[in-house]
């Protein structure tokens, strides 16, 4: 079973996106590999700009069992898809699921900033990639000025 999803990657990163959905297609009732059909599914979907049609598997991705690093795709993936349709308040439970479940995913903080962005709450998305930024960089330029960014990342209206 394991090497039918690592064909089904492989058909899907040479863009034979039908053929890798029809692999994973005999795994998604399997109780233990249904999951993680249903997510590459998705990502199938994904790749070809077919993202309404990856939402329902991402779903049921969700509803399965994932390793914790899947679970993590899973959310990234359901939270950007709802994002792309302006669906942003459902967009924002996935993407703080994901931050709650995940502290550590720094990945996942540049999509939610852009979703509290669509949602208004601007003060919030650019303190959040000010922080980002702080805590990523290899800049010389950028760590010059970390004591500055950083109060200003809490206060933008100082």
């Amino acid at each position: 079973m394991h090497s039918i999803v690592e064909q089904a990657i492989a058909l899907r990163r040479n863009q034979q996106y039908e053929e890798s959905r029809a692999a994973l297609a005999a795994l998604i009732n399997d109780i233990q590999y249904g999951a993680i059909a249903h997510l590459h599914t998705a990502w199938t979907y994904d790749n070809q700009g077919l993202e309404q049609e990856a939402l329902p598997h991402y779903k049921s991705a969700l509803e399965g069992t994932l390793s914790p690093h899947d679970r993590l795709d899973a959310l990234l993936g359901i939270a950007s898809t709802l994002r792309s349709f302006g669906e942003y308040s459902e967009a924002l439970h996935y993407f703080e699921s994901a931050l709650s479940e995940y502290p550590n995913a720094i990945e996942v903080q540049p999509f939610y900033a852009m979703c509290l962005h669509n949602l208004g709450r601007h003060k919030e998305a650019t303190a959040l990639l000010l922080k980002l930024l702080l805590a990523t960089t290899n800049s010389e330029a950028i760590k010059g000025y970390q004591r500055a960014i950083s109060l200003y990342a809490d206060d933008l209206d100082c």
